[in-house]
């Protein structure tokens, strides 16, 4: 249940990084500098790399799985959505804002009034703590 549960993780936030970094606020973004969106889609590019290693992790050579490979796969999500985490307190450094400099009209959606990226953070976070949690209690190699 926790390599399924993960699985879905992985291809839930490389699909939401995709969408929104090469979107109308991030890479397709008219007022950002062309190295700037140089960086926003380098930064795709290595979460469709990172996620992919994950996938790989869990399924290629699915018989021959064991729970490390499942540890390094939910590691790889820790160290995604943690960095996220990371870049919003170290941002004001550097002038940098979680919440994007659009019209209200303009502005993505904002589940329970709060940044999307935090929302899905905040959410994801648990659940793969919980699919790690699942993989081990099941203590089979699976």
């Amino acid at each position: 249940m926790g390599r399924y549960l993960l699985t879905a993780l992985i291809l839930i936030s490389l699909a939401a990084t995709v969408m929104a970094d090469l979107g109308y606020l991030h890479a397709s973004n008219d007022a950002w500098p062309p190295h700037a969106r140089l960086h926003a889609i380098w930064n795709v590019m290595h979460v469709l790399a990172t996620h992919a290693l994950g996938l790989g992790l869990l399924w290629v050579g699915a018989g021959r799985v064991s729970i490390v490979r499942v540890r390094i796969a939910a590691l790889i999500m820790i160290a995604y959505a943690g960095s996220f985490f990371l870049a919003v307190a170290l941002g004001p450094l550097f002038g940098a804002s979680v919440v994007p400099d659009v019209p209200p009209q303009a502005m993505p959606p904002q589940p329970f009034g709060m940044d999307g990226n935090l929302f899905g953070f905040l959410v994801g976070l648990p659940l793969i703590a919980l699919a790690w949690w699942l993989s081990e209690r099941s203590g089979h190699r699976l």
